[in-house]
């Protein structure tokens, strides 16, 4: 595991890098408090990627998906879910081949359930730092 503190300043060349890493396809599942940052880390891995879209939460959407080239990729936010059926309905094309999934409170997910799943793990240090495990 990798612990890595950063500064606003700091997200984009983190998402930059990240992206890089990242084998497709592939399901990121983000956890963290609300506020933590989930969605703005997103935010910087779609511009990463090339996505020229405005990319906003999908908390009431529950799934946002996006284009870039061949590659399709959705945000998934899970607050509003109360159970993993309702994931499991959503029938998303999870490690189909050409697709990337960021998952928002992915912890909801039983282990079970995410095997392969990469996952981000964020917390607040401060207004402006956050912690990021992966």
């Amino acid at each position: 595991m990798i612990t890595k503190e950063l500064l606003q300043e700091d997200i984009k060349e983190f998402a930059d890098q990240f992206i890089l890493d990242l084998a497709i396809p592939s399901v990121v599942g983000l956890k963290g408090t609300l506020g933590a940052g989930k969605t703005t880390l997103i935010k910087s891995f779609m511009h990463s990627l090339g996505v020229k879209e405005n990319i906003t939460s999908p908390t009431f959407n529950i799934v946002k998906t996006y284009r870039v080239e061949k590659l399709r990729v959705f945000h998934v936010d899970l607050y509003r879910l109360s159970s993993i059926h309702e994931f499991l309905d959503l029938d998303l094309p999870l490690n189909e081949e050409g697709t990337l999934f960021f998952i928002e409170w992915s912890d909801m997910i039983p282990e079970s359930k995410t095997k392969g799943w990469r996952f981000l793990d964020i917390e607040i240090i401060d207004e402006v730092t956050r912690k990021v495990t992966y």
